[in-house]
């Protein structure tokens, strides 16, 4: 695929996919360790975290089922973190040790909200996983990751599994705007 007709002119390689992948195995590892022996729902946050979860998931030896929420911020303006769910699991929590998937954490309010969620169906433990974690002085919800794969600077950045306008998602790697 040739990439470079339909990236934006202004945008610059962050993270190749070999580089994404060696970071995705290094957590992979952990969640291993951390999960043996545990029954596992892995619960992704679509649609920004499918292709994470999916690369993640192949490189997973844990007895889970696998799941999937759909949550968005409200309308096109992210105020307050107003979400709307779109889709919740079908999947009974009760007991079970969740991990939940997403590509990006900005200031965690669709991970805080996903989390309280969890909770509330009855799972035992909730962690969450994400590709990237952003670095910034903006507030944040009263919530982090508790694995994170990639640490960046506050870029806007774009491809596998996040969007530049709705778009560009399925890109193997990562780029930033050059704001």
């Amino acid at each position: 695929m040739n990439q470079n007709k339909i990236l934006p002119e202004n945008c610059t390689l962050l993270f190749s996919k070999d580089k994404i992948q060696s970071e995705i195995k290094t957590l992979a590892d952990k969640l291993n360790d951390d999960y043996d022996g545990k029954e596992v729902v892995y619960l992704t946050i679509m649609n920004g975290g499918m292709i994470f979860a999916s690369d993640l998931s192949k490189q997973l030896d844990l007895d889970m089922e696998m799941d999937y929420v759909q949550v968005s911020r409200y309308g096109t303006e992210t105020t307050g973190g107003q979400l709307i769910w779109k889709h919740q699991c079908e999947t009974n929590l009760k007991g079970k040790h969740v991990i939940i998937v997403d590509d990006i954490f900005d200031e965690g309010y669709t991970l805080m909200a996903v989390d309280e969620w969890c909770h509330e169906q009855g799972a035992q433990s909730v962690k969450s996983a994400v590709l990237v974690s952003k670095i910034h002085e903006r507030g944040y919800a009263d919530h982090r990751p508790d694995y994170f794969a990639i640490e960046v600077e506050d870029l806007y950045i774009f491809g596998y599994g996040m969007d530049y306008q709705e778009k560009l998602r399925h890109l193997n790697d990562i780029y930033y705007l050059n704001l």
